[in-house]
């Protein structure tokens, strides 16, 4: 059987990388007892599969991850477990069973929903950024790879991008975008658009979603056995 749950990243665990936290959830089902399933060959691992990756500093309360397990397992008891060989800032929230063939998070998951919060210098600057990036057909990032940087033009993968707060001294975005393989924007590339005060703004993941037409649904709810 297979377990999809959702979790939290805190700001205890904020600046951990992705592959920390991999390794973090991957101690503590070990420690569990709970009859994870093993990968085959020289190095046998845990069959554990994550969503989309966070960038370190970006706190979240919608992380998702899958696990096979041998025989059944109770939900409630999975939770329970997992939460007692956590450290404190990572915590599982919520779970469903699923069939061990269900398609996995990679391939699904293809929204993201993030807030975007920090000091502003005055009131009323982000406003007419976020119009002239919603009027325009085009808004190009740098992104660096390994032999070269490559511009990507992000604007198709903008949904939604909306001002929550914007009083004097301080200011909040809602952003909606694609992730996944089909499409990705960092919400560090729209933070960057933005004139900031002297600090850097704070970003977290508010929610993955998979897009069904106009409907945007939980990963819990795809597929669910």
């Amino acid at each position: 059987m297979r377990i999809r749950a959702r979790f939290t990243k805190e700001e205890p665990v904020r600046f951990i990388s992705h592959l920390d936290l991999a390794r973090t959830v991957e101690r503590a089902v070990r420690r569990t007892g709970l009859p994870i399933m093993y990968t085959q060959g020289f190095n046998p691992r845990p069959k554990i599969a994550f969503g989309s990756a966070l960038a370190v500093g970006i706190t979240s309360s919608a992380e998702y991850v899958d696990m096979d397990f041998g025989c059944e397992v109770e939900v409630d008891e999975f939770l329970n477990a997992m939460n007692e060989n956590l450290p404190a800032g990572i915590r599982f929230k919520e779970a469903k069973a699923f069939s061990s063939d269900a398609a996995p998070l990679m391939s699904v998951i293809d929204r993201a929903h993030y807030l975007i919060s920090g000091e502003v210098m005055q009131a009323g600057v982000l406003s007419p950024i976020v119009e002239r990036i919603l009027d325009s057909g085009e808004l190009w990032v740098d992104r660096p790879g390994k032999k070269q940087t490559r511009r990507i033009n992000i604007r198709p993968w903008i949904f939604a991008l909306e001002v929550l707060e914007e009083g004097a001294g301080r200011a909040s975005l809602s952003l909606l975008v694609q992730t996944g393989s089909g499409g990705n924007v960092k919400p560090e590339e729209i933070a960057e658009q933005f004139p900031w005060a002297a600090r850097q703004p704070r970003i977290h993941r508010c929610g993955l979603f998979i897009a069904r037409g106009s409907e945007l649904l939980s990963p819990l709810d795809v597929a669910h056995h």
